[in-house]
């Protein structure tokens, strides 16, 4: 039986949310005199994708994940991740039922608005997808910036189509820290009001500024991006460092410098989307709070996106502990413990499954900004994150700071309600995961252990991928069929 539907009184930003990095961007925005340039650079078709050239990587086209769905536009209204497991078993999807599953408001402006209703999100800051993974390992300083300014100038027009609504985040192009900040300056004249890092070190050159050497076999001066830091704090816009999963264009887990801490996970024979997000925020964050660079650019403001939450408590409180105790040996002077930095410059987003965020919301009253991250495929609706913080007794008000209220004022946007009640059922094909079979799949599968005689009996055990017997499953699970 389905939930009452949710209804709520309070606008809705979503933090982080994505766009599938249109080809409009190659096609119309890279200036025709610079498309041999970037075609060398990053270069990429639906089908297709290019870095540097000569490495093959993922640019999220829709041919490149047939004959399945595309995971980037997969969790738009009333998706969730069972039905996602259930599409999974059916595959090859014909074309049309992968087009069914395409959401268009992974790339069209007025599609987007559609899907925001029904998900109760009245303004999204957008952020693009592939770019984030690939960019970083650009080797061209030149095409790198032809790149962000395009894209850059296509999510201008993009928003403007609806502009009380949409919110772009700008690119910036790291390879040059003085194009980096130029950039931030036209991108704040344009009206953006946060620019993208990620905290990785894909090309030797990890995004901070402390006047550090890496150490290793080849020590080397860590780039210097005092005056990037320094446009984010003149400017006012946000810096939103946004991880991602530790996948290396070109290159296969193996021995060698990480580019990621989220690495770890592959070479471990782990899919590095476990832990990667995590694990690329606490190593930045780390030494961030630890180094005193928030006392060093303390008009700096900055969004951690993507990266779970609710480690974050007690991840203050250690940062806290050493602090203190390593006080004499910190390069940089400080004057203010990492929770207190954090607190003042910072805030995080979390996602609607995070319960524990929830039910630790006086530490995130004013610090907590919700994220659908949709449309990729573990992305959720705004009603599901109300819904679940009700349920652990969260204030309203503080509901309206954490679905809206912080990062609007992070960001400096007006608040504006265009929905305020969760939309009935859609109508779904026949062929759609729905109605009691469905929902009784979706038991079995929550508990293959329990339910192992009935997988065997009907064949969902292959479905889903278990290679283990039903009296296997039984024998692990104490229990006798």
């Amino acid at each position: 039986m389905d939930p009452d539907p949710v209804t709520k009184e309070f606008a809705v930003f979503d933090c982080d949310a994505h766009v599938n990095d249109p080809l409009a961007i190659w096609d119309r925005y890279v200036p025709s005199t610079k498309r041999d340039l970037v075609r060398r650079t990053y270069w990429r078709s639906d089908n297709e994708a290019w870095l540097n050239g000569t490495t093959r990587a993922r640019g999220g086209g829709n041919g490149e994940f047939a004959p399945s769905y595309n995971p980037i536009c997969i969790a738009g209204p009333q998706m969730n991740k069972t039905i996602m497991r259930k599409l999974m078993s059916m595959a090859p999807l014909t074309a049309e039922q992968r087009a069914y599953l395409h959401h268009d408001g992974a790339v069209d402006a007025h599609a987007r608005i559609r899907e925001m209703n029904l998900m109760g999100i009245d303004q999204v800051l957008v952020i693009p997808t592939s770019f984030i993974q690939n960019l970083p390992f650009a080797e061209d300083a030149d095409a790198v910036t032809v790149l962000c300014q395009a894209y850059n100038n296509w999510c201008r027009d993009w928003c403007g189509e609806v502009p009380d609504r949409l919110f772009g985040a700008a690119l910036l192009p790291l390879n040059r820290p003085e194009d980096a900040a130029a950039e931030i300056e036209r991108t704040a004249d344009l009206g953006f009001r946060v620019a993208l890092m990620r905290p990785v070190d894909a090309r030797g050159a990890y995004p901070n500024d402390l006047g550090l050497t890496a150490s290793g076999p080849t020590p080397r001066r860590l780039t210097s991006l005092d005056s990037v830091f320094r446009t984010f704090e003149e400017t006012g816009m946000v810096l939103g460092m946004h991880t991602f999963p530790a996948m290396r264009p070109g290159r296969t887990a193996g021995p060698g410098l990480l580019f990621s801490p989220g690495e770890l996970l592959t070479y471990a024979e782990t899919d590095s989307q476990t832990l990667s997000f995590v694990f690329e925020m606490q190593a930045w964050l780390a030494q961030v709070l630890l180094s005193g660079f928030l006392d060093r650019y303390p008009r700096l403001k900055m969004a951690a996106f993507e990266s779970n939450s609710q480690w974050l408590p007690q991840f203050l409180q250690s940062c806290d502990r050493l602090f203190k105790l390593y006080t004499r040996e910190r390069a940089v002077p400080a004057s203010r413990l990492p929770s207190e930095a954090f607190a003042e410059q910072c805030v995080i987003s979390f996602e609607s499954d995070e319960l524990p965020t929830m039910r630790q919301w006086r530490s995130f009253a004013s610090l907590g900004i919700w994220a659908s991250d949709c449309y990729h495929h573990d992305g959720a609706d705004a009603w599901s994150a109300i819904r679940a913080m009700r349920a652990v007794g969260v204030p309203e008000s503080v509901q309206a700071d954490l679905m809206g209220g912080n990062a609007r004022r992070m960001y400096g946007i007006d608040g504006s309600c265009f929905v305020t009640e969760e939309s009935g059922p859609i109508e779904r094909p026949d062929w759609f995961p729905q109605g009691l079979e469905f929902e009784r799949w979706a038991q079995l599968v929550a508990d293959p252990r329990r339910h192992a005689s009935e997988l065997a009996e009907t064949g969902i055990g292959r479905q889903i991928g278990l290679s283990v017997s039903a009296n296997d499953l039984a024998d692990r699970s104490g229990a006798r069929y």
